[in-house]
Protein backbone atom coordinates (compact mmCIF):
# COMPACT_ATOMS: atom_id res chain seq x y z
CA UNK A 1 0.00 0.00 0.00
CA UNK A 2 1.34 3.39 -0.95
CA UNK A 3 1.84 5.82 1.94
CA UNK A 4 -0.14 9.00 1.77
CA UNK A 5 0.84 12.40 3.14
CA UNK A 6 -1.92 14.04 5.12
CA UNK A 7 -1.68 17.81 4.64
CA UNK A 8 -4.73 19.60 6.06
CA UNK A 9 -5.13 23.08 4.70
CA UNK A 10 -4.51 25.99 7.04
CA UNK A 11 -1.90 24.24 9.19
CA UNK A 12 1.75 25.18 9.43
CA UNK A 13 4.22 22.98 7.57
CA UNK A 14 6.89 23.39 10.22
CA UNK A 15 7.21 21.67 13.62
CA UNK A 16 4.56 22.69 16.11
CA UNK A 17 3.60 21.98 19.68
CA UNK A 18 0.67 19.71 20.47
CA UNK A 19 -1.65 20.82 23.27
CA UNK A 20 -3.70 17.98 24.80
CA UNK A 21 -7.05 19.04 26.28
CA UNK A 22 -10.23 17.32 27.38
CA UNK A 23 -13.71 18.84 27.17
CA UNK A 24 -15.71 18.79 30.39
CA UNK A 25 -19.06 17.69 28.96
CA UNK A 26 -20.24 15.15 31.50
CA UNK A 27 -23.95 15.80 30.87
CA UNK A 28 -23.70 14.08 27.49
CA UNK A 29 -22.27 10.95 29.09
CA UNK A 30 -24.98 10.78 31.77
CA UNK A 31 -27.73 10.89 29.16
CA UNK A 32 -25.87 8.37 27.01
CA UNK A 33 -25.55 6.06 29.99
CA UNK A 34 -29.31 6.15 30.54
CA UNK A 35 -29.99 5.37 26.87
CA UNK A 36 -27.41 2.57 26.79
CA UNK A 37 -28.81 1.07 29.99
CA UNK A 38 -32.31 1.03 28.55
CA UNK A 39 -31.12 -0.55 25.29
CA UNK A 40 -29.22 -3.21 27.23
CA UNK A 41 -32.46 -4.13 28.96
CA UNK A 42 -34.44 -4.25 25.71
CA UNK A 43 -31.80 -6.42 23.99
CA UNK A 44 -31.10 -8.64 27.03
CA UNK A 45 -27.54 -7.34 27.25
CA UNK A 46 -26.64 -7.73 23.58
CA UNK A 47 -26.38 -3.96 23.08
CA UNK A 48 -23.40 -3.83 25.49
CA UNK A 49 -20.96 -3.95 22.54
CA UNK A 50 -22.61 -1.01 20.81
CA UNK A 51 -22.93 0.83 24.14
CA UNK A 52 -19.19 0.53 24.70
CA UNK A 53 -18.58 1.91 21.21
CA UNK A 54 -20.91 4.87 21.82
CA UNK A 55 -19.08 5.79 25.03
CA UNK A 56 -15.69 5.56 23.35
CA UNK A 57 -16.80 7.79 20.48
CA UNK A 58 -17.86 10.46 22.95
CA UNK A 59 -14.70 10.23 25.05
CA UNK A 60 -12.47 10.27 21.99
CA UNK A 61 -14.31 13.32 20.63
CA UNK A 62 -13.82 15.10 23.97
CA UNK A 63 -10.05 14.56 23.65
CA UNK A 64 -8.43 17.27 21.53
CA UNK A 65 -5.00 17.97 20.11
CA UNK A 66 -4.56 21.66 19.36
CA UNK A 67 -8.32 22.03 19.57
CA UNK A 68 -9.07 19.28 17.02
CA UNK A 69 -10.86 16.17 18.37
CA UNK A 70 -9.76 12.58 18.11
CA UNK A 71 -12.04 10.28 16.16
CA UNK A 72 -12.95 6.72 17.15
CA UNK A 73 -13.91 4.60 14.11
CA UNK A 74 -14.58 1.26 15.79
CA UNK A 75 -18.03 -0.32 15.63
CA UNK A 76 -20.17 -2.41 17.92
CA UNK A 77 -20.36 -5.08 15.23
CA UNK A 78 -16.57 -5.49 15.30
CA UNK A 79 -16.60 -5.94 19.07
CA UNK A 80 -19.49 -8.40 18.88
CA UNK A 81 -17.90 -10.54 16.15
CA UNK A 82 -14.56 -10.53 17.97
CA UNK A 83 -16.28 -11.73 21.13
CA UNK A 84 -18.14 -14.52 19.30
CA UNK A 85 -14.96 -15.80 17.67
CA UNK A 86 -12.99 -15.88 20.91
CA UNK A 87 -15.95 -17.36 22.80
CA UNK A 88 -16.11 -20.20 20.30
CA UNK A 89 -12.33 -20.68 20.07
CA UNK A 90 -11.42 -20.33 23.76
CA UNK A 91 -14.36 -20.39 26.16
CA UNK A 92 -16.34 -23.24 24.61
CA UNK A 93 -13.34 -25.63 24.40
CA UNK A 94 -12.57 -24.91 28.05
CA UNK A 95 -16.16 -25.69 29.08
CA UNK A 96 -16.28 -28.84 26.93
CA UNK A 97 -12.92 -29.93 28.33
CA UNK A 98 -14.30 -29.59 31.86
CA UNK A 99 -17.29 -31.75 30.97
CA UNK A 100 -14.97 -34.31 29.35
CA UNK A 101 -12.77 -34.54 32.47
CA UNK A 102 -15.85 -34.94 34.69
CA UNK A 103 -17.19 -37.66 32.35
CA UNK A 104 -13.92 -39.59 31.89
CA UNK A 105 -12.77 -39.28 35.51
CA UNK A 106 -15.98 -39.18 37.58
CA UNK A 107 -15.33 -38.19 41.17
CA UNK A 108 -11.57 -37.84 40.57
CA UNK A 109 -10.70 -34.59 42.34
CA UNK A 110 -7.05 -34.81 41.32
CA UNK A 111 -7.89 -34.87 37.61
CA UNK A 112 -10.33 -32.01 37.99
CA UNK A 113 -7.80 -29.95 39.99
CA UNK A 114 -5.07 -30.52 37.41
CA UNK A 115 -7.43 -29.48 34.63
CA UNK A 116 -8.45 -26.33 36.49
CA UNK A 117 -4.80 -25.39 37.15
CA UNK A 118 -3.97 -25.87 33.46
CA UNK A 119 -6.94 -23.67 32.50
CA UNK A 120 -5.79 -20.94 34.87
CA UNK A 121 -2.29 -21.10 33.38
CA UNK A 122 -3.62 -20.86 29.83
CA UNK A 123 -5.93 -17.98 30.72
CA UNK A 124 -3.09 -16.08 32.37
CA UNK A 125 -0.95 -16.71 29.29
CA UNK A 126 -3.77 -15.35 27.12
CA UNK A 127 -4.29 -12.32 29.38
CA UNK A 128 -1.23 -10.46 28.11
CA UNK A 129 -2.20 -11.37 24.57
CA UNK A 130 -5.65 -9.88 25.22
CA UNK A 131 -4.17 -6.63 26.58
CA UNK A 132 -1.98 -6.22 23.52
CA UNK A 133 -4.75 -7.01 21.03
CA UNK A 134 -7.10 -4.58 22.77
CA UNK A 135 -4.53 -1.78 22.53
CA UNK A 136 -3.87 -2.63 18.89
CA UNK A 137 -7.56 -2.48 18.03
CA UNK A 138 -8.15 0.83 19.83
CA UNK A 139 -5.10 2.48 18.29
CA UNK A 140 -6.05 1.33 14.80
CA UNK A 141 -9.52 2.85 15.31
CA UNK A 142 -8.16 6.16 16.62
CA UNK A 143 -7.61 9.02 14.16
CA UNK A 144 -6.55 12.62 14.32
CA UNK A 145 -6.65 14.76 11.17
CA UNK A 146 -7.27 11.53 9.27
CA UNK A 147 -4.07 9.86 10.52
CA UNK A 148 -4.56 6.64 12.47
CA UNK A 149 -2.53 5.00 15.18
CA UNK A 150 -1.06 1.50 15.06
CA UNK A 151 0.51 -1.20 17.19
CA UNK A 152 2.69 -3.36 14.99
CA UNK A 153 4.36 -5.94 17.24
CA UNK A 154 3.47 -9.50 18.19
CA UNK A 155 0.57 -10.14 20.60
CA UNK A 156 1.96 -13.61 21.27
CA UNK A 157 5.39 -12.22 22.14
CA UNK A 158 3.93 -9.65 24.51
CA UNK A 159 1.64 -12.30 26.01
CA UNK A 160 4.59 -14.62 26.68
CA UNK A 161 6.57 -11.81 28.33
CA UNK A 162 3.51 -10.88 30.40
CA UNK A 163 3.32 -14.53 31.50
CA UNK A 164 6.94 -15.41 32.31
CA UNK A 165 7.92 -12.14 34.00
CA UNK A 166 5.50 -12.99 36.81
CA UNK A 167 5.21 -16.78 36.80
CA UNK A 168 8.95 -17.35 36.30
CA UNK A 169 10.19 -15.77 39.56
CA UNK A 170 7.35 -17.25 41.60
CA UNK A 171 7.86 -20.70 40.05
CA UNK A 172 11.50 -20.58 41.20
CA UNK A 173 10.37 -19.58 44.70
CA UNK A 174 7.81 -22.39 44.82
CA UNK A 175 10.36 -24.95 43.62
CA UNK A 176 12.87 -23.85 46.25
CA UNK A 177 10.19 -24.08 48.96
CA UNK A 178 9.24 -27.61 47.84
CA UNK A 179 12.87 -28.73 47.93
CA UNK A 180 13.28 -27.32 51.44
CA UNK A 181 10.04 -28.98 52.54
CA UNK A 182 11.27 -32.30 51.16
CA UNK A 183 14.74 -32.09 52.72
CA UNK A 184 13.96 -30.34 56.01
CA UNK A 185 10.24 -30.26 56.69
CA UNK A 186 6.89 -28.81 55.54
CA UNK A 187 6.87 -26.12 58.22
CA UNK A 188 10.16 -24.63 57.05
CA UNK A 189 9.13 -25.03 53.42
CA UNK A 190 5.85 -23.23 54.08
CA UNK A 191 7.64 -20.38 55.84
CA UNK A 192 10.06 -20.03 52.92
CA UNK A 193 7.14 -20.07 50.50
CA UNK A 194 5.40 -17.23 52.36
CA UNK A 195 8.58 -15.15 52.74
CA UNK A 196 9.54 -15.82 49.14
CA UNK A 197 6.12 -14.77 47.87
CA UNK A 198 6.25 -11.47 49.75
CA UNK A 199 9.81 -10.86 48.60
CA UNK A 200 8.91 -11.87 45.05
CA UNK A 201 6.55 -8.93 44.81
CA UNK A 202 9.65 -6.79 44.31
CA UNK A 203 9.72 -8.00 40.72
CA UNK A 204 6.62 -5.93 39.90
CA UNK A 205 8.26 -2.52 39.18
CA UNK A 206 10.80 -4.17 36.87
CA UNK A 207 8.04 -6.15 35.18
CA UNK A 208 5.72 -3.15 34.67
CA UNK A 209 8.56 -1.09 33.18
CA UNK A 210 9.54 -3.90 30.83
CA UNK A 211 5.96 -4.39 29.61
CA UNK A 212 5.48 -0.65 29.17
CA UNK A 213 8.62 -0.49 27.07
CA UNK A 214 7.51 -3.37 24.86
CA UNK A 215 4.10 -1.81 24.30
CA UNK A 216 5.32 1.74 23.69
CA UNK A 217 8.08 0.79 21.23
CA UNK A 218 5.50 -0.99 19.07
CA UNK A 219 3.25 2.10 18.90
CA UNK A 220 3.00 4.34 15.85
CA UNK A 221 1.12 7.48 14.94
CA UNK A 222 0.95 7.36 11.19
CA UNK A 223 4.40 6.20 10.06
CA UNK A 224 6.21 7.69 13.09
CA UNK A 225 7.09 5.43 16.03
CA UNK A 226 7.02 6.27 19.70
CA UNK A 227 10.06 5.47 21.80
CA UNK A 228 10.60 4.56 25.44
CA UNK A 229 13.76 5.12 27.50
CA UNK A 230 12.65 4.28 31.02
CA UNK A 231 14.36 1.93 33.47
CA UNK A 232 12.87 0.35 36.57
CA UNK A 233 15.37 1.71 39.11
CA UNK A 234 13.61 5.02 39.92
CA UNK A 235 10.34 3.18 40.62
CA UNK A 236 11.60 1.25 43.61
CA UNK A 237 11.78 4.09 46.14
CA UNK A 238 8.04 4.75 46.00
CA UNK A 239 7.34 1.03 45.72
CA UNK A 240 8.88 0.44 49.15
CA UNK A 241 6.13 2.48 50.84
CA UNK A 242 3.38 0.86 48.76
CA UNK A 243 4.75 -2.63 49.43
CA UNK A 244 5.13 -2.10 53.18
CA UNK A 245 1.75 -0.39 53.56
CA UNK A 246 -0.09 -3.07 51.60
CA UNK A 247 1.66 -5.81 53.59
CA UNK A 248 0.46 -4.29 56.87
CA UNK A 249 -3.08 -3.90 55.55
CA UNK A 250 -3.30 -7.51 54.38
CA UNK A 251 -1.78 -8.83 57.60
CA UNK A 252 -4.41 -6.86 59.54
CA UNK A 253 -7.15 -8.29 57.31
CA UNK A 254 -5.87 -11.85 57.79
CA UNK A 255 -5.78 -11.29 61.54
CA UNK A 256 -9.30 -9.80 61.60
CA UNK A 257 -10.60 -12.71 59.53
CA UNK A 258 -8.96 -15.29 61.79
CA UNK A 259 -10.33 -13.66 64.95
CA UNK A 260 -13.84 -13.45 63.51
CA UNK A 261 -13.77 -17.08 62.33
CA UNK A 262 -12.46 -18.37 65.66
CA UNK A 263 -14.88 -16.35 67.80
CA UNK A 264 -17.84 -17.59 65.81
CA UNK A 265 -16.57 -21.19 65.55
CA UNK A 266 -17.21 -21.14 61.82
CA UNK A 267 -14.67 -23.87 61.03
CA UNK A 268 -15.95 -26.24 63.69
CA UNK A 269 -19.58 -25.63 62.69
CA UNK A 270 -18.76 -26.56 59.11
CA UNK A 271 -16.55 -29.57 59.93
CA UNK A 272 -18.81 -31.10 62.57
CA UNK A 273 -22.31 -29.99 61.64
CA UNK A 274 -21.98 -28.82 58.02
CA UNK A 275 -23.62 -25.53 59.00
CA UNK A 276 -23.01 -22.73 56.52
CA UNK A 277 -22.19 -19.23 57.86
CA UNK A 278 -25.18 -16.95 58.25
CA UNK A 279 -25.78 -14.03 55.92
CA UNK A 280 -24.55 -11.42 58.48
CA UNK A 281 -21.38 -13.47 58.99
CA UNK A 282 -20.75 -13.73 55.25
CA UNK A 283 -21.37 -9.99 54.83
CA UNK A 284 -18.91 -9.26 57.65
CA UNK A 285 -16.16 -11.31 55.97
CA UNK A 286 -16.91 -9.72 52.60
CA UNK A 287 -16.83 -6.30 54.25
CA UNK A 288 -13.42 -6.96 55.82
CA UNK A 289 -11.88 -7.81 52.46
CA UNK A 290 -13.72 -5.11 50.53
CA UNK A 291 -12.32 -2.50 52.93
CA UNK A 292 -8.90 -4.16 52.65
CA UNK A 293 -8.85 -3.99 48.85
CA UNK A 294 -10.09 -0.41 48.81
CA UNK A 295 -7.57 0.68 51.47
CA UNK A 296 -4.76 -1.06 49.62
CA UNK A 297 -5.74 0.70 46.40
CA UNK A 298 -5.67 4.04 48.20
CA UNK A 299 -2.29 3.34 49.84
CA UNK A 300 -0.71 2.33 46.53
CA UNK A 301 -2.14 5.40 44.74
CA UNK A 302 1.10 7.37 45.29
CA UNK A 303 3.18 4.61 43.74
CA UNK A 304 0.83 4.25 40.77
CA UNK A 305 0.87 8.02 40.22
CA UNK A 306 4.68 7.97 40.32
CA UNK A 307 4.70 5.05 37.88
CA UNK A 308 2.45 6.92 35.44
CA UNK A 309 4.71 9.96 35.61
CA UNK A 310 7.74 7.74 35.04
CA UNK A 311 6.15 6.08 32.01
CA UNK A 312 5.08 9.43 30.56
CA UNK A 313 8.37 11.30 30.95
CA UNK A 314 10.27 8.46 29.25
CA UNK A 315 7.87 8.23 26.31
CA UNK A 316 8.90 10.27 23.27
CA UNK A 317 7.35 11.14 19.92
CA UNK A 318 9.62 12.81 17.41
CA UNK A 319 11.38 15.59 19.39
CA UNK A 320 8.60 15.81 21.98
CA UNK A 321 8.30 14.12 25.37
CA UNK A 322 5.14 13.31 27.30
CA UNK A 323 4.54 14.52 30.82
CA UNK A 324 1.86 13.56 33.33
CA UNK A 325 0.76 15.70 36.26
CA UNK A 326 -1.22 13.05 38.13
CA UNK A 327 -0.79 12.98 41.92
CA UNK A 328 -1.19 10.33 44.55
CA UNK A 329 -3.87 12.37 46.33
CA UNK A 330 -5.81 12.94 43.12
CA UNK A 331 -5.55 9.30 42.08
CA UNK A 332 -6.66 8.15 45.53
CA UNK A 333 -9.72 10.41 45.36
CA UNK A 334 -10.50 9.18 41.85
CA UNK A 335 -10.43 5.55 42.97
CA UNK A 336 -12.50 6.22 46.09
CA UNK A 337 -15.07 8.47 44.43
CA UNK A 338 -15.54 6.17 41.43
CA UNK A 339 -16.01 3.25 43.80
CA UNK A 340 -18.58 5.25 45.78
CA UNK A 341 -20.30 6.28 42.55
CA UNK A 342 -20.60 2.66 41.39
CA UNK A 343 -21.81 1.56 44.81
CA UNK A 344 -24.35 4.39 44.94
CA UNK A 345 -25.66 3.43 41.50
CA UNK A 346 -26.07 -0.19 42.60
CA UNK A 347 -27.81 0.71 45.87
CA UNK A 348 -30.11 3.27 44.23
CA UNK A 349 -31.00 0.75 41.53
CA UNK A 350 -31.74 -1.92 44.11
CA UNK A 351 -33.92 0.44 46.16
CA UNK A 352 -35.81 1.52 43.05
CA UNK A 353 -36.30 -2.13 42.10
CA UNK A 354 -37.56 -2.86 45.60
CA UNK A 355 -40.09 -0.03 45.33
CA UNK A 356 -41.28 -1.46 42.02
CA UNK A 357 -41.79 -4.86 43.63
CA UNK A 358 -43.63 -3.15 46.49
CA UNK A 359 -45.91 -1.42 43.99
CA UNK A 360 -46.53 -4.75 42.28
CA UNK A 361 -47.56 -6.42 45.52
CA UNK A 362 -44.58 -8.70 46.09
CA UNK A 363 -43.71 -7.48 49.63
CA UNK A 364 -45.19 -8.14 53.08
CA UNK A 365 -47.05 -4.82 53.21
CA UNK A 366 -49.14 -5.96 50.27
CA UNK A 367 -49.75 -9.44 51.64
CA UNK A 368 -52.94 -11.38 51.28
CA UNK A 369 -55.12 -11.89 54.39
CA UNK A 370 -53.14 -14.10 56.67
CA UNK A 371 -50.00 -11.99 56.71
CA UNK A 372 -47.88 -13.85 54.13
CA UNK A 373 -46.43 -11.93 51.19
CA UNK A 374 -47.06 -13.00 47.64
CA UNK A 375 -44.02 -14.46 45.91
CA UNK A 376 -42.68 -12.24 43.10
CA UNK A 377 -43.16 -13.68 39.64
CA UNK A 378 -40.66 -13.63 36.76
CA UNK A 379 -42.17 -10.45 35.32
CA UNK A 380 -41.96 -8.64 38.65
CA UNK A 381 -38.35 -9.73 39.17
CA UNK A 382 -37.44 -8.63 35.64
CA UNK A 383 -39.03 -5.21 36.17
CA UNK A 384 -37.16 -4.83 39.46
CA UNK A 385 -33.83 -5.58 37.75
CA UNK A 386 -34.35 -2.88 35.09
CA UNK A 387 -33.47 0.11 37.33
CA UNK A 388 -30.38 -1.75 38.60
CA UNK A 389 -29.08 -2.19 35.04
CA UNK A 390 -29.93 1.37 33.97
CA UNK A 391 -28.51 3.12 37.04
CA UNK A 392 -25.34 1.02 37.20
CA UNK A 393 -24.77 1.73 33.50
CA UNK A 394 -25.16 5.48 34.14
CA UNK A 395 -22.76 5.27 37.09
CA UNK A 396 -20.12 3.26 35.20
CA UNK A 397 -20.34 5.57 32.17
CA UNK A 398 -19.85 8.66 34.33
CA UNK A 399 -16.97 6.93 36.14
CA UNK A 400 -15.27 6.29 32.77
CA UNK A 401 -15.72 9.95 31.89
CA UNK A 402 -14.21 11.05 35.20
CA UNK A 403 -11.20 8.75 34.71
CA UNK A 404 -10.64 9.97 31.15
CA UNK A 405 -10.97 13.59 32.22
CA UNK A 406 -8.53 13.16 35.10
CA UNK A 407 -5.76 11.42 33.15
CA UNK A 408 -6.04 13.25 29.83
CA UNK A 409 -6.39 16.73 31.30
CA UNK A 410 -3.10 16.10 33.11
CA UNK A 411 -1.22 14.69 30.13
CA UNK A 412 1.12 17.08 28.31
CA UNK A 413 3.45 16.84 25.33
CA UNK A 414 6.54 19.03 25.65
CA UNK A 415 8.37 19.77 22.41
CA UNK A 416 7.51 20.19 18.75
CA UNK A 417 6.34 17.72 16.12
CA UNK A 418 6.37 18.02 12.31
CA UNK A 419 2.70 17.07 12.02
CA UNK A 420 2.29 17.94 8.34
CA UNK A 421 5.05 15.56 7.27
CA UNK A 422 3.57 12.50 9.02
CA UNK A 423 2.50 9.78 6.55
CA UNK A 424 -0.52 7.56 6.95
CA UNK A 425 0.10 4.24 8.70
CA UNK A 426 0.25 1.24 6.39
CA UNK A 427 -1.07 -0.99 9.18
CA UNK A 428 -4.86 -1.22 8.89
CA UNK A 429 -5.21 -3.00 12.21
CA UNK A 430 -7.38 -6.04 12.98
CA UNK A 431 -10.63 -6.61 11.09
CA UNK A 432 -12.54 -7.55 14.22
CA UNK A 433 -12.74 -6.18 17.75
CA UNK A 434 -10.85 -7.05 20.90
CA UNK A 435 -12.45 -10.46 21.48
CA UNK A 436 -10.02 -11.67 24.14
CA UNK A 437 -10.35 -8.41 26.03
CA UNK A 438 -14.13 -8.82 26.02
CA UNK A 439 -13.81 -12.33 27.49
CA UNK A 440 -11.41 -11.12 30.20
CA UNK A 441 -13.54 -7.99 30.77
CA UNK A 442 -10.60 -5.68 30.07
CA UNK A 443 -11.68 -2.17 29.24
CA UNK A 444 -10.30 1.30 28.79
CA UNK A 445 -11.82 4.64 28.03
Amino acid sequence: MQSLVVEPQGHSEGPQGLDITFDNRAERLIGLGAVNGGLKVLTLGLYAFWAKTDVRRKLWSFTRLNGEPLEYTGTGKELFLGFLIVFGAVVMPVLLGGFAVAFLFPGNKVALTLYQLSVYAVFFLLLGNAIYRAQRYRLSRTRWRGIRGALTGSPAGYGWTYFWTLTGPFAVIALAALLVAWRIGPQVGGAIMLIGFVAGLWVLPWRSNKLQGLLTRDMFFGDRPLSYTGTSGPLYRRYLYAWAGSALIYLAAIGATAIFVLRNNLVMQWQLEKIMPSLPQVLTLVGIWAVTLLTSAMITAWYRANQMKHFAVHTHFECATFRSDVTGKGLMWLVLSNWMLSFFGLILGALTGGLLMYALGAVPAAAEPGGLPREPGPVQIALAVIPVIVLTTIASTFAQFRSARYFLSRLKLDGRVSVASILQSQDLGPKRGEGLAQVFDLDAF
